[in-house]
């Protein structure tokens, strides 16, 4: 039989100095492989970069690595799932500063949904060192906190992200155009570690939002406006093939970053 043919992105890329540049491969099944991610600025040299392997239907297993100027961070993580959607994690990242480690840690995440399969509580928690070197009972009195989303007709207009902290320390509010969003490309902010965005894309956390993101406001622990970004797209035959990007802070808009979205076939 003719199987049906899905258009999956294949790239996003800028030719803008301040604009960063995603690559994505994909196995057999669409799912995704690696994906790369950096800056264009030789005066920010950040990358991220991650590889994903699926050892049976409900496990998938990430190696990642995010490097800035002089810092580095190493992760693994096995992600659980259940009928293809992530419920729990664990995972480690090594971070590295001038070449020496700094810190080795093991975390834990436990995703909760809601009925309609919008991921609305993610529990952190964290001890200090990896395997053998994790002291006893430490999972008794890890670091812990959960981060909320707030979804409203099917897209998410509010992330609490607690930071670590007992009190809200960011909050993040989106804003929607009428477009419905057939792959979603500019994704909200919704766990935090890098190398989940294009497993977030594929649907691993739930259903995604219904709309294109118009914007996205960033706000402090006191409810003080920090900065937006703003959206606007550019349609072929319902397929997303370019959105500018444009960042307003101190009542100032940014020059716009223009990204090109290239796609392939699965």
């Amino acid at each position: 039989p003719a199987y049906q043919v899905f258009m999956l992105p294949a790239s996003i890329v800028t030719n803008d100095v301040n604009g960063m540049t995603q690559t994505f491969e994909y196995n057999d099944y669409g799912k995704i492989k690696f994906w790369s991610c950096k800056t264009n600025s030789t005066y920010d040299p950040t990358t991220y970069s991650a590889h994903y392997s699926y050892p049976d239907d409900n496990t998938i297993v990430v190696q990642s690595e995010e490097t800035w100027i002089d810092q580095k961070r190493c992760y693994e993580e096995v992600i659980h799932l259940h009928n293809g959607r992530a419920v729990n994690s664990e995972g480690t990242f090594v971070s590295y500063e001038y070449g020496s480690m700094r810190l080795r840690k093991t975390y834990r995440l436990e995703y909760t949904y809601m009925p309609s399969n919008h991921l609305n509580v993610v529990k952190h928690s964290e001890v200090v060192g990896i395997g053998e070197d994790i002291k006893e009972n430490a999972w008794d009195k890890a670091w812990t906190w959960e981060d909320y989303m707030i979804w409203e007709d099917g897209n998410l207009k509010e992330v609490q992200d607690f930071q670590g902290h007992s009190t809200v320390e960011r909050t993040i509010k989106y804003e929607y155009t009428n477009h419905i969003a057939s792959y979603p490309i500019v994704i909200p902010i919704v766990i935090g570690i890098a190398h989940q965005l294009p497993l977030i894309m594929q649907g691993v956390y739930g259903s995604n939002s219904v709309n294109l993101v118009e914007s996205s406001s960033i706000y402090d622990s006191n409810g003080n406006f920090q900065w937006s970004y703003h959206y606007a797209y550019e349609m072929e035959q319902d397929r997303l093939t370019e959105y500018t990007q444009t960042t307003f802070r101190n009542s100032v808009f940014s020059n716009p970053i223009i990204y090109q979205v290239n796609w392939t076939e699965k």
